[in-house]
């Protein structure tokens, strides 16, 4: 039972919350990596791929660093809307819907808000997505099936790492996986991914107003 409003600025915390939201990017190390013809062209058509990828519905696996385990639903339309509805833990809900991304947490009975411009999530619900710019690509990883993107911040490479890995052939978004500056990594897996299909508006709107009600 909420007790009352309580609306925060978004604070720095290391919780089993949102890889796309609370995590920065990891520093990269090792030899310096050449982008090949070959990689240029995987780069392209993963851009164009992303650009064509109007919306995602999907369940989703979330491990981080120390075993820590989450999982959910994960809605995404673009341009500018997310939310991640968590069964595990249930008390956690995050909300995109414009400009601003909200984190939900029913047990502390707080909301944060920030703008998701300044999260990592923006870059999978913005109006154009470009693999340059604004971000680097590092590096192209080919295993056996799948591709995989390593990006940096272009005006801050040393602060980040985000991994984005697609099925190859045909290219399907699985994964993405993001590490912190202390080395504590998240993975979120997809599970049963629907892309392009239709998501009813309601489902990116948080109704502020329940916590006011619930204080009556």
């Amino acid at each position: 039972m909420f007790r009352g409003k309580r609306v925060f600025a978004f604070p720095l915390i290391a919780t089993l919350f949102v890889a796309l939201v609370t995590c920065g990017f990891a520093a990269p190390a090792g030899a310096e990596y050449r982008l090949s013809a070959q990689d240029r062209t995987d780069i392209a058509r993963i851009e164009q791929y992303l650009n064509r990828m109007e919306s995602l519905r999907s369940k989703f696996v979330q491990l981080s660093t120390g075993g820590h385990f989450a999982e959910g639903v994960v809605y995404i339309e673009r341009p500018t809307r997310l939310r991640l509805q968590y069964n595990k833990p249930a008390n956690i809900q995050v909300y995109a819907n414009g400009n601003w991304l909200a984190h939900v947490d029913t047990e502390l009975e707080a909301v944060w808000h920030v703008p998701i411009s300044t999260t990592p999530a923006s870059f999978l619900v913005r109006k154009n997505i470009k693999l340059s710019g604004d971000v680097t690509v590092r590096r192209v990883i080919r295993q056996a099936h799948t591709i995989s993107v390593e990006l940096l911040q272009t005006k801050e490479p040393e602060s980040g790492r985000f991994v984005l890995t697609f099925s190859d052939v045909p290219l399907t978004l699985r994964k993405w996986s993001i590490t912190d500056t202390q080395g504590i990594s998240t993975t979120v897996t997809l599970v049963g991914p629907s892309f392009n299909v239709a998501i009813p508006r309601d489902v990116f709107v948080f109704d502020n107003t329940q916590f006011e009600k619930e204080s009556q």
